[in-house]
């Protein structure tokens, strides 16, 4: 049974009214570009703006006027090959800001590749063009070059780089007929290869991308290593330097800003509000039902944009009312999700050698981390917090379901959270405290946040509320377009088919999904408005040559001509 309707949630006439469930950076850029074309916007959110990208408060921990410390989903990175976010960024007003909110980006010079055991780790500029910051950076990088090809035997390096620029100059078709069917660990052949090789160039697909080896699609990681590689050359079209960051918590610098924005477009926006059901008419959805503080209501529209994310958006679509009207909606059930979620180490003091994201290539549970704060405008200690905490040190843990941690044995998800705190925190020294005067020592530690999404860790309940989208092999094949067979129904989230640039679920994708879901809306609306702006990855002529011939011989059913196995 349908609630009752709520007369606040009808919108006038006039064939323009949307309705967008979700308030992530799919729905809300949804919901960015159809208010400045004119349309009405209501936006039901069941949490807070911002989905996995917010910033939350840890309650309690502001004192003498200072604000609450800020956590976070987990590290997060906004970089150069990314196209439609940034678009997106730049039309957000800040004040002061020429640019808006893609003003308050900052460079991350820096990457490490650390090692455990002592090894040095391998130390990237984050783009040729730039430079190490001091003797030191320089010292680590030429180091760790050595130790890889100390650790890495010539013959798979040589193997590496012939898998690498196959995939490079592979096809169009190739990449979505053949290399979307194998795993990224098979494609490598990790299985036959040495240890570091797993760990290097096979299982770093999960500490960037949150995609296991040997579940991801070859195609979505090796599209993903291809734009990092493009971007880390400083390519052209690259929309700036390859890794950046936000110069202040997430909310303060683009979160807020955008509701305001959009508030001052017009767009309202209803949450708590959850959506729990669809109703199908004729060929159409004729209202859709929500369930907040005020009950269960049913919401009028003449447009509706399912902008939640895969776990969320599966029972919304799979009603035989749904599934009858569009059968492709079934596909959804197949598409799966993983955990990955973060923790925030508040420090005493500022950590030296530590500019920029480190991933650690030999921890259990794929960690990143970045000590961020050092990168925000405004001091740390001054701002938030008891003023005894003077760094948020900001770490991702991508892998919590499948492999035993260091201290305990266990999974991340099924540790306490103390435990999980105290395993993290060990995975890293193993990495960081190699050489001379360690850089990580448990005096540093004032106190910890675990993400809000992580619910009841340590416990049979344990679960992930927010979990990411994972693009499994085949799984281009079972995703949706943004265009469903229903005409007032659009799809907007990470896990719908967003095939201008990268494919790993990630707020670009959600940007981009979110824009083909508006353009395809504005075709069914007869809208004379301008289109959503949708930007390609970058291809460089030198290598559509090599693609051309390739798409010859697949089409005849011969391999790549570099793949000799």
């Amino acid at each position: 049974m349908l609630g009752a309707p709520s007369a606040a949630a009808r919108p006038g006439g006039g064939r323009n009214t949307v309705a967008v469930f979700g308030g992530g950076v799919a729905g809300l850029t949804v919901a960015h570009e159809l208010a400045e074309r004119g349309f009405s916007v209501t936006v039901y959110e069941r949490k807070a703006l911002g989905g996995k990208a917010i910033s939350t408060a840890v309650p309690g921990t502001g004192q003498s006027g200072r604000r609450d410390l800020p956590g976070e989903h987990g590290h997060r990175g906004y970089f150069g090959f990314y196209r439609h976010l940034p678009d997106t960024l730049r039309r957000i007003p800040f004040p002061g800001n020429p640019r808006g909110v893609y003003d308050n980006l900052t460079v991350v010079d820096y990457v490490m590749l650390a090692r455990d055991g002592g090894r040095f780790g391998l130390g990237v500029p984050a783009g040729i063009s730039n430079t190490f910051a001091d003797l030191d950076g320089f010292r680590q990088a030429v180091l760790g070059s050595l130790q890889v090809l100390i650790d890495i035997p010539p013959h798979e390096q040589a193997y590496l780089a012939e898998r690498m620029l196959m995939y490079f100059t592979s096809c169009d078709e190739r990449r979505f007929g053949q290399w979307e069917f194998l795993t990224w660990w098979d494609y490598l052949r990790a299985e036959t290869k040495s240890l570091d090789y797993q760990r290097l160039f096979a299982a770093q697909s999960q500490i960037i991308e949150a995609l296991k080896a040997e579940v991801g699609s070859a195609r979505t990681v090796g599209s993903g290593l291809e734009a990092l590689f493009y971007s880390e050359l400083d390519y052209p079209g690259s929309d700036g330097q390859l890794n950046r960051i936000m110069n202040a918590p997430t909310n303060d610098a683009w979160i807020d800003p955008w509701e305001r924005y959009l508030r001052s477009q017009g767009v309202e926006f209803r949450l708590p509000a959850a959506i729990t059901g669809l109703a199908v008419e004729g060929n159409r959805i004729a209202a859709a039902r929500i369930s907040g503080p005020r009950g269960p209501e049913t919401i009028s529209a003449d447009w509706f944009v399912l902008a939640v994310p895969l776990e969320r958006a599966q029972p919304i679509v799979s009603t035989p009312d749904l599934l009858a009207a569009d059968p492709a909606l079934g596909k959804l059930a197949q598409l799966q999700t993983t955990w990955s979620a973060g923790i925030q180490f508040y420090l005493d003091r500022e950590l030296p050698g530590t500019a920029g994201h480190i991933a650690y290539i030999d921890s259990p549970w794929k960690l990143v981390s970045i000590s961020q704060s050092q990168f925000w405008r405004e001091d740390f200690a001054s701002n938030w917090g008891s003023g005894a905490e003077r760094e948020s040190f900001s770490v991702v843990i991508s892998d919590w379901t499948d492999t035993p941690g260091m201290l305990y044995g266990k999974p991340a998800k099924d540790c306490t959270p103390q435990q999980i705190a105290e395993e993290t925190w060990a995975q890293m020294k193993t990495h960081l405290n190699g050489g001379g005067a360690p850089i990580l020592t448990d005096d540093l530690i004032e106190s910890y946040s675990l993400a809000h999404s992580i619910v009841d860790p340590g416990t049979p309940q344990a679960r992930n509320d927010e979990p990411f989208f994972l693009n499994t092999v085949g799984s281009w094949h079972n995703r949706p377009t943004a265009r469903t067979a229903i005409p007032n129904l659009f799809l907007a989230s990470d896990y719908v088919q967003a095939p201008r640039n990268i494919d790993f679920a990630s707020m670009e994708t959600a940007s981009e999904a979110a824009r083909h879901a508006v353009n395809a809306l504005l075709d069914e609306a007869g809208s004379r408005e301008h289109r959503a702006a949708l930007f390609d990855g970058y291809r460089p002529r030198e290598v559509e040559a090599f693609k051309r011939a390739d798409l010859a011989r697949y089409r005849a059913g011969r391999p790549h001509v570099l793949d000799l196995e």
